[in-house]
């Protein structure tokens, strides 16, 4: 079951927002989608949610109104929890606010003043929540959260604990808390205020009001400071005295009301926004050696790992009928288990002296097939063969008028057959490189024989127990329509090897297993990394495919 069914069966489906635009969310109105946007509705609900996501290891962040949270444009792969409207609640006791997260600032200190309590005021203009405050320890004009705070109710990262914290615990200092080291996640705060003049708080929060609209670009789309208040420094004066007022990057600029701020000034995108940043910091520690460290969050735009595909199918897998240690119906349970569509029963070539699938077993292989597709009907099984390239005849061990036994054929070299130049490549392989050009060009010569005297699907393993010419071997399996295994269990193609064949742009890949053990029926991710790592678009890859949350 996906993530987002799961979910659906904790929270109303309209509190489930899939490709959420994330500009609508954040204060820049900039930014990419996030996979999933869930807004819990309470505080069972949103520890159901954590608990959820921890589980099924989701990548996931918790967003209050996106006031210092900018969304790279490439996105953000997770799950985006938003503290939002059910947490949006100021109540009075005493001479306290009891605040829920996804209370806004402006509402509390508006509340603070009609119930006549002082010491919020400073707060009274910054665009963000309760939540975001507490996280980063928010402050201005002399003013900071901690100093009003008396305790928080958070719930661990992971759904399982709600429990009160003081500001001791909390460890606040400038725009930190150790929040950004648990994870835990604030659902209310209680402030400690002080009984004052009704009159006299609205005044000082007018009064503070006009300094900000008359030095801050309050009418353009921002995250407010930009930049954290370096020590023995202001920022914005950096900024300004290195020459960057005004200075733009697309629809990013520079405020010139207040060098601190980095504003939408009209159709901005992230990367404008990203990219104006690193420009004011590179220039800022050119002039005076200070390095700038961001306010804003920044998050998406990660690179892919191997835990964002699954795969799809599995057509490289042996059984007992050669010298895999498993049934046919027990590599096809692992493949239900692991949710594959189907699967390939591909058991070594007869030709091969040690391990070879004898002839005779054909038509028992083909009933072990027909039987599993009945027991296992939501499981498509398929019958190859892995046959043995060899120099003469067709190039395989595989004859011609047997390929209509099997739904395909896959091919690769291996040692232990005659007729191959086992036993010079197996020295080869053992550091005896005499003669290594012209036993490379014969094993190129050897493989491109095979591809262009056979139908084949898949070419296993190339580059695998010898030298071989993988550019020229790459353009005969782009001539003859045949896919390149990047395989799991011989490590081949290799990343050096990848980076040759991805030069060419038509060619295609298949990840497969080559599982020997039913366990490793499945198995992607080893020969996925290698491909990363080379720099292999994975849409180039036939049968994997990034996980639907």
């Amino acid at each position: 079951m996906k993530i987002r069914e799961r979910l659906n069966n904790i929270i109303a489906n309209e509190h489930i927002v899939p490709d959420a635009d994330m500009s609508r969310y954040t204060s820049f109105k900039a930014g990419g989608k996030a996979a999933l946007l869930v807004e819990p509705q309470n505080i069972e609900e949103l520890k159901k949610v954590l608990a959820l996501l921890n589980e099924e290891e989701c990548r996931y962040m918790v967003l209050g109104n996106g006031t210092n949270v900018l969304v790279k444009d490439e996105g953000y792969r997770g799950v985006i929890v938003r503290i939002g409207s059910a947490f949006d609640y100021v109540k009075r006791e005493g001479n306290c606010l009891i605040c829920g997260a996804g209370a806004l600032l402006s509402v509390i200190a508006k509340t603070a003043a009609s119930e006549s309590l002082t010491g919020f005021e400073f707060a009274s203009g910054i665009p963000g929540s309760m939540g975001g405050a507490v996280f980063m320890n928010a402050g201005a004009y002399g003013g900071e959260i901690k100093n009003i705070l008396k305790q928080v109710t958070v719930i661990t990262k992971d759904g399982g604990t709600v429990r009160d914290m003081t500001p001791a615990e909390l460890d606040m200092s400038y725009r930190h808390t150790a929040l950004h080291e648990t994870g835990d996640i604030v659902v209310e705060a209680v402030l400690e205020l002080e009984e004052g003049i009704e009159a006299d708080i609205r005044a000082e929060m007018a009064e503070l009001a006009a300094k900000r609209n008359e030095k801050q670009p309050v009418q353009y789309p921002s995250a407010g400071s930009t930049f954290k208040r370096p020590e023995g420094y202001f920022a914005g004066k950096l900024i300004q005295d290195a020459g960057c007022k005004g200075l733009c990057v697309g629809g990013a600029e520079v405020s010139t009301l207040h060098s601190g701020f980095i504003i939408n000034k009209g159709g901005a995108t992230a990367t404008d926004i990203t990219r104006l940043m690193e420009l004011v910091q590179a220039c800022v520690f050119e002039q005076f050696g200070v390095k700038l460290e961001p306010e804003v969050r920044i998050i998406g735009g990660d690179p892919l790992t191997v835990d964002d595909f699954e795969m799809i199918y599995d057509l490289h897998t042996h059984t007992t009928y050669s010298h895999g240690k498993g049934s046919v119906e027990d590599n096809v349970r692992v493949a239900v288990a692991k949710n594959l569509e189907y699967i390939a029963i591909s058991d070594h070539g007869p030709g091969h002296l040690f391990y070879g699938v004898n002839r005779n077993d054909f038509p028992n292989m083909k009933r072990d097939i027909e039987k599993m597709n009945v027991k296992f009907p939501k499981m498509n099984v398929k019958m190859s063969v892995e046959a043995n390239t060899v120099y003469e005849g067709n190039g395989l061990d595989v004859k011609p008028e047997e390929f209509d036994e099997f739904d395909f054929v896959i091919a690769g070299f291996h040692f232990g057959l005659f007729g191959c130049g086992s036993v010079r490549n197996w020295m080869w392989c053992h550091g005896i490189k005499a003669g290594e050009e012209s036993l490379k060009k014969k094993n190129t010569e050897m493989i491109v024989n095979a591809l262009r005297k056979n139908n084949l699907a898949i070419l296993t393993h190339p580059g695998d127990k010898g030298p071989f010419d993988i550019e020229e071997i790459t353009r005969v399996c782009v001539e003859t329509d045949t896919l390149m295994e990047i395989n799991c269990r011989h490590n081949h193609l290799t990343t050096d090897e990848i980076k040759i064949a991805m030069q060419n742009p038509d060619a295609k890949f298949i990840i497969s297993s080559d599982a020997h053990i039913p366990e490793a029926v499945g198995a992607f991710k080893p020969g996925l990394k290698r491909a990363l790592d080379a720099g292999l678009d994975p849409d180039r890859i036939v049968n994997i495919r990034r996980k639907e949350i």
